[in-house]
């Protein structure tokens, strides 16, 4: 993540962040870390939900580290253009823990397979989150294949997953599918059209989840 992150500092200099609270929800942009400690002391039961973009690498952990967020009735977590170092990511594997969180979109450049294989291991005995979106991240690769296989494997809770837009192997989208056959909770699955072909045509139970499939 460190070509990621240095291109994070770039890309955050000089850019004015927000704070904007909403009656469900409070949505942090680019957040200096005073805007990001405000935020977290004022946040209660009633925002369910918290998008974080843009975010530099000590706001995010201000926000990730911060105890309150166990005590919240916190729903769903977005987390947009922002590299997740791994400590971070373990700060986001405690909450995922402790808190009964429905919704996780990890989006755009945010994550990588070390985080990946961290984050799968902390939801494979999750029983609340039925939503999981790793739009367009490009570092996670076929080394994640196993934590993705594992997590469908283990899971029970998981509706969604949306893997489009990553540089996940077809070998290793094909390893995801044979796990679907022992997991009868998903009922959609985000893949990228380039792999839908060969996935089709070598494994030979795609009928039976056709349904669950859908390709971009």
């Amino acid at each position: 993540m460190i070509p990621a992150l240095r291109q994070d500092k770039e890309l955050y200099r000089g850019v004015t962040g927000s704070v904007d609270w909403y009656s469900d929800s409070v949505h942090l942009s680019s957040p200096p870390l005073d805007r990001c400690n405000e935020a977290v002391n004022n946040i209660n039961n009633n925002h369910e939900g918290i998008r974080l973009k843009f975010s530099s690498t000590n706001s995010t952990k201000t926000l990730l580290s911060s105890t309150k967020l166990h005590t919240l009735n916190l729903r769903r977590l977005e987390i947009w253009y922002t590299p997740l170092p791994n400590d971070c990511i373990q700060y986001l594997c405690v909450l995922l823990t402790n808190n009964k969180i429905q919704e996780l979109e990890i989006k755009s450049h945010s994550i990588s397979d070390r985080g990946i294989t961290n984050i799968c291991q902390a939801l494979e005995h999750n029983s609340t989150l039925t939503s999981l979106n790793l739009y367009r991240n490009p570092l996670i690769t076929s080394t994640s294949g196993q934590a993705f296989s594992h997590l469908l494997l283990n899971n029970s809770s998981l509706v969604e997953l949306d893997l489009m837009h990553t540089s996940l192997s077809t070998e290793s989208i094909l390893l995801i599918l044979h796990s679907l056959s022992n997991n009868n909770n998903i009922r959609d699955l985000r893949l990228d059209y380039r792999h839908k072909e060969t996935c089709i045509n070598t494994y030979t139970n795609y009928h039976l989840i056709q349904d669950i499939v859908a390709w971009w």
